[in-house]
């Protein structure tokens, strides 16, 4: 009796962890928002850069970059034409999950630019 108790409470203890709540990062400007996960069970990491600006004509060229994060150093351009641009990327975390309250996201597109900061949740 004692021994299936012990089975049952690790495999309870293996189910909670795995069932940890996701890290969350969010950032907004004038003309992006930005929404960062990090899941540190099942060792992975996602973004999403939205456009929101009402610029006309449509966005093109973007170029973005994380600075200053411990856990996103992704960097990436899209040259599609889109009035509602969402860039995203989803990936393994290489190394475990560093503690951080925020770093920055570089947004260049249609000669500007801007730097977002994203905090954590």
């Amino acid at each position: 009796m004692k021994r299936w108790l012990a089975v049952l409470l690790a495999l309870s203890l293996i189910g909670l962890a795995g069932c940890a709540k996701p890290i969350e990062f969010t950032g907004k400007s004038d003309n992006w928002s930005v929404d960062c996960t990090i899941r540190p069970s099942a060792k992975e990491k996602a973004f999403a850069i939205r456009y929101i600006g009402s610029e006309s004509p449509a966005v093109t060229q973007v170029y973005y970059s994380f600075k200053n994060s411990k856990n996103f150093d992704s960097q990436g351009k899209s040259d599609e034409l889109a009035k509602h641009l969402t860039l995203s990327g989803k990936s393994t975390l290489v190394a475990p999950y560093r503690e951080e309250d925020h770093f920055n996201l570089h947004v260049q597109w249609n000669g500007k630019e801007e730097t977002i900061l994203v905090s954590r949740k």
